[in-house]
């Protein structure tokens, strides 16, 4: 079975990746908490929600301009490094 992933489906995978993130947002500020400065969960779940958020209002038509338009998003609304990794990574 081939599968294709266009852009409806990478908008709502990256709309569950936001639910998920909010879901997980405390634990993941726990694990940060013994090793940095406990902000990870909290940037994550801001950055994966205006994802989301942008996504929903606006969703772009192809698969390279969901995923460019979500990196951009999370470089912008995420802080530290991880903005930059995870919008670079998308």
């Amino acid at each position: 079975m081939t599968e294709t992933f266009g852009a409806e489906f990478l908008v709502r995978w990256l709309a569950a990746v936001a639910g998920d993130v909010d879901r997980e947002a405390d634990r993941l500020t726990e694990l940060d908490s013994a090793i940095g400065d406990a902000d990870h969960g909290a940037n994550l779940r801001r950055g994966f929600a205006a994802v989301a958020e942008t996504l929903a209002k606006e969703p772009p038509g192809t698969p390279g301009a969901v995923l460019t338009t979500a990196g951009r998003q999370l470089v912008s609304t995420v802080g530290g490094a991880s903005g930059p990794l995870y919008g670079t990574l998308l």
